[in-house]
């Protein structure tokens, strides 16, 4: 049987298409993936860039601790700054030494937040300062009080670290208690970072 040779041209066009539609897909694919690459490394650059704004926030915290210690005994919501455990915190049975005493996801916990002007990067920092008391007033020799803090030896700037409670017990030398600064930072693409940082301030 003899075959004319216009029989075979429908086949090489059906072939030219299907290997035109693998490619076009083929193309797609890969931009598709390179867009969300690219996404992906936006999003951790601003998530990187909103955790290093937390130190903004740490360090105007600890510079009003430092510059109003005399007045540490009581809150100051105006300026983020609470002398004991909230009312409202703690899990039931909670103690002193368990600070997990509020959902810092949610947006209640920053009503008294302070916070800061907007940076370079467009990151929104807020902070809360806590006195890890008990109890409002004075941090030793108080009814019902219980600190977080660190005994400072004579001649040693370092001592030991331990929970000490008021009424009969007293400290000898110095003590240093502890505060925890929470901060927040709000950033572009809808990035937040939450940090809790721990600190003294020397006397």
């Amino acid at each position: 049987m003899y075959t004319t040779p216009n029989a075979q041209r429908g086949v090489v066009m059906f072939l030219a298409l299907i290997f035109l539609v693998a490619m076009t897909l083929a193309g797609i694919a890969l931009v598709r993936s390179v867009d969300t690459g690219n996404i992906i490394a936006g999003n951790v650059a601003f998530k990187k860039s909103a955790l290093m704004s937390s130190d903004r926030g740490i360090q105007i915290a600890y510079q009003w601790l430092s510059a109003n210690q005399s007045s540490l005994n009581s809150d100051s919501p105006g300026n983020g700054y609470f002398s004991s455990l909230p009312a409202n915190g703690g899990s039931p049975g909670s103690t002193v030494d368990a600070w997990n005493d509020r959902n810092w996801v949610a947006e209640s916990a920053w009503s008294r937040a302070i916070t800061l002007a907007a940076d370079g990067a467009g990151n929104t920092t807020q902070y809360v300062i806590q006195r890890m008391c008990k109890v409002a007033g004075a941090a030793y020799n108080a009814e019902g009080q219980s600190c977080v803090k660190r005994t400072v030896a004579s001649g040693n700037s370092q001592g030991n670290v331990g929970i000490e409670g008021g009424g009969s017990n007293t400290l000898n030398g110095q003590f240093m208690v502890y505060y925890r600064v929470t901060t927040r930072v709000k950033g572009p693409r809808n990035a937040v970072s939450i940090t809790q940082s721990t600190i003294t301030v020397k006397p």
